[in-house]
């Protein structure tokens, strides 16, 4: 798969996006032009109108056109995908990409392997604001107390994706 990084979220015109179910729970995705993967994010949690408007506010010059022809990440991978953020934000989703399916790491641990061991706070709002769920899997990033945590997309998601993956969980 290939992984595009982007800090200028205004040199995107246009974005297909459309809402699917999952076995998971209903998904909103959106596609550029170029047909990289740039949102994916669960509305039963935050509703869609909600989820609506952070795809908005990513991508604030984008025209948005919804579209039919459920292209489902469950079955088939993405060729590509493009992360729209900071700097800071795209050492931590490089990062994410790294941790293997089925395997969980804290926050603190996540700062580290990013390259920002000092700033575990901020990592953790990185990881809140990763546009590609399950994709980008933040899902993975459980706090050092125990638990699961909480996820964008519901914890009962979350609890959900890392017991497909048969992550253990303290």
């Amino acid at each position: 798969m290939k992984v595009r990084f982007t800090t200028d979220r205004n040199s995107i015109l246009r974005i297909d996006y459309q809402l699917l179910p999952t076995r998971f729970g209903e998904m909103l995705t959106a596609w550029t032009d170029a047909g990289e993967l740039c949102f994916a994010a669960f509305t039963t949690y935050r509703g869609r109108g909600q989820v609506m408007r952070e795809l908005t506010a990513l991508f604030p010059a984008a025209t948005l056109h919804e579209v039919t022809d459920r292209r489902r990440i469950f079955d088939e991978k993405p060729a590509a995908i493009l992360l729209a953020g900071t700097r800071f934000r795209h050492d931590v989703w490089r990062a994410l990409l790294e941790i293997p399916c089925g395997e969980t790491v804290t926050y603190a641990r996540l700062a580290e392997l990013a390259g920002h061991p000092r700033a575990v706070r901020a990592t953790g709002t990185a990881v809140g604001s990763n546009p590609i769920c399950c994709i980008v899997p933040c899902h993975r990033i459980v706090p050092a107390a125990g638990g699961t945590g909480n996820y964008h997309g519901g914890a009962e998601i979350k609890k959900a994706l890392l017991a497909e993956e048969g992550a253990q969980i303290k």
